[in-house]
């Protein structure tokens, strides 16, 4: 299995560790992080090319507990980008973030046909709320100009919704606009919930220190060119298999894309994670013959063609299924959009962001609750 699976199948990957919340080093979120980065080492570090922590890393801002995060961060071997949130500021300022976790408020990182930007949402200049600076705003406008020049796709790493941005969300969202965004991957809301503006995915990953629902877990994003993959992986059994081309009908931004509203023969590409590697993937459209699947050079990633004219237009059941040297099986579902004339009306999206969440999705780790203090759940 290759050390950095990108190089050969082209797919970015990264890992989300839910807002943590650390306040004290016997606290079951402490332990629960811990446990969460020796998963991630034993079994993704072959695959993924980076993992986020999306802010309210420490619960209170204190020095104390930003060197608890640092211990625990410290045994990660897999590359970190870490972002602020409002907890991390709630002594008043970030100056402990910086000083304890990342200098850099905000940086960006390219990788192959991607430009990831990280932001610091915290960059209002009061106590409370969320906004991006006029510094911020221009080297954001810089940075998605840069993008565009070199025909990369740009990514948003923020703590919260754009919506959210306060006074700047104005020109955030009218950037994200004209640069073509593909997506947004945030931490804040303590549920899992993904939301799609027909241009744009949101992806949100409930919190490691507060949690209102569900086991504790992380999630997994992938961009296989303009395909946007995202699923919620709950501590527990291997290996792990996401379907990342074609896109899921839900997850659809460009209607003129064969491998977005499916047509003719286009490739079927899953990614797999585990310890000790996958060695075998078939593939099935609904109810139909298992297809063979072969890997990807000598990545992590798997492929085979699906000849999609004949199935009838509509909406069908993509299946991949792994198994590993001893056995160990899993898979990965998606609802793919065919039609062979190309033309799919995209669903009305309302302005906004989170206005436009798709609700429940059980088999991507969405339970549609919406717990947490940030929404419908109890205040903490």
């Amino acid at each position: 299995m290759s050390t950095n699976a990108h190089d050969q199948s082209n797919v970015l990957s990264w890992v989300h560790f839910g807002d943590l919340h650390i306040t004290h080093r016997d606290e079951q979120n402490y332990q629960n992080f811990l446990t969460l980065i020796a998963h991630a080492n034993t079994n993704l570090a072959a695959g993924i090319d980076f993992a986020v922590l999306p802010g309210d890393n420490a619960e209170d801002g204190t020095e104390e507990q930003f060197l608890l995060v640092k211990q625990a961060i410290e045994r990660l071997t897999i590359p970190l980008e870490i972002i602020p949130g409002d907890h991390d500021a709630k002594t008043g300022s970030l100056d402990l973030y910086r000083r304890c976790l990342e200098p850099e408020l905000w940086r960006s990182r390219s990788i192959s046909s991607y430009r990831c930007l990280f932001l610091n949402a915290r960059d209002n200049g009061s106590q409370k709320g969320f906004g991006i600076g006029p510094a911020q705003t221009e080297w954001l406008a810089s940075e998605l100009r840069a993008s565009d020049a070199s025909e990369q796709w740009p990514v948003l790493f923020m703590h919260t919704y754009p919506s959210e941005l306060g006074s700047s969300a104005a020109a955030v969202q009218a950037l994200m606009r004209n640069h073509h965004v593909i997506m947004v991957d945030m931490g804040h809301t303590h549920y899992n919930e993904i939301a799609s503006d027909g241009r744009t995915i949101y992806a949100a990953t409930r919190s490691t220190g507060q949690i209102e629902e569900g086991p504790v877990g992380f999630s997994i994003a992938n961009l296989d060119d303009v395909v946007v993959s995202w699923k919620f992986k709950p501590l527990g059994a291997w290996p792990f298999v996401m379907v990342t081309s074609p896109a899921d009908r839900a997850f659809i931004i460009d209607t003129d894309r064969p491998d977005q509203v499916v047509r003719g023969v286009t490739e079927v590409r899953a990614k797999t994670w585990d310890a000790l590697g996958v060695v075998s993937a078939v593939c099935r459209i609904d109810d139909g013959p298992v297809w063979p699947m072969r890997r990807i050079g000598t990545s992590a990633a798997w492929g085979c063609a699906w000849d999609s004219s004949e199935s009838a237009d509509g909406v069908h059941h993509l299946t991949v299924q792994v198994r590993t040297a001893d056995g160990r099986e899993a898979s990965d579902t998606i609802s793919a959009l065919t039609s062979q004339s190309g033309r799919y009306e995209m669903p009305q999206c309302r302005p906004g962001d989170d206005v436009n969440a798709i609700g429940a999705y059980p088999e991507k780790g969405i339970l549609g609750t919406q717990l947490g203090p940030n929404k419908n759940g109890r205040k903490w």
